[in-house]
């Protein structure tokens, strides 16, 4: 079937795009700062997510005036976060239908992710995904996090495909924004437990990825 050649290349982010992981991350960080009795909220969550690693603990710190080595408390979360995504098997809805209709198109596919290589591979494994994809892109790889658009540019330059030749894929306003720096037609998911409201910065908002238009696609 043929493509059509505005666009040419399909890039995922991961976390409540392909799994509805965004509790992982949050039960991790419960389970590292609950005993330092830090209590966070689902608006403390909201503003992290779809920053990076650095980001995050930055915020944690200066929100709750946190005391002591943050290397340690990030080594903490990293070793329980590792084990929990390992764990989530379950993709969300229209991820494991559409793969195999973008490679059917000869469609290059790609993951851009604010996590790091090992969170990325972590869940990917537990999904049955970590061959599935063409690259993989973390934050820690590309440079600056979310929203800029280092992430997504530097997918689209491992496909070999311009960057106003790929569709984004995202969750977040930070993730659409990145995406949207980067010149990509952004579709906004809002299947995971921890959906936005439909965002304005998306140029199509999707229920599910069940219902991904592959007319984007075909001549």
């Amino acid at each position: 079937m043929p493509v059509n050649p505005k666009y040419s290349a399909v890039i995922f982010d991961m976390d409540g795009v392909l799994a509805d992981s965004e509790p992982t991350y949050f039960a991790a960080m419960q389970s590292v700062l609950g005993p330092l009795g830090v209590e966070i909220t689902e608006e403390h969550q909201r503003h992290i997510m779809g920053s990076s690693i650095e980001a995050t603990w930055r915020y944690f710190a200066e929100t709750f005036a946190l005391e002591g080595s943050l290397d340690a408390l990030v080594d903490s979360y990293d070793h329980e976060l590792r084990h929990l995504l390992a764990q989530l098997h379950d993709t969300l809805p229209g991820v494991r239908e559409l793969i195999p209709r973008l490679r059917g198109l000869g469609l290059p596919i790609a993951v851009a992710s604010s996590s790091i290589p090992e969170w990325i591979n972590a869940l990917l494994g537990g999904l049955g995904l970590q061959d599935a994809f063409d690259t993989a892109v973390s934050t820690r790889e590309a440079g600056r996090s979310k929203p800029a658009p280092d992430v997504y540019l530097l997918a689209a330059r491992r496909l070999a495909v311009p960057p106003a030749g790929c569709i984004a894929i995202e969750d977040t306003p930070t993730g659409l924004a990145s995406a949207n720096a980067a010149g990509m037609f952004t579709i906004q998911t809002r299947s995971a437990s921890s959906a936005f409201p439909p965002l304005p910065n998306a140029d199509l908002v999707l229920d599910s990825l069940l219902d991904f238009p592959l007319s984007l696609l075909e001549a």
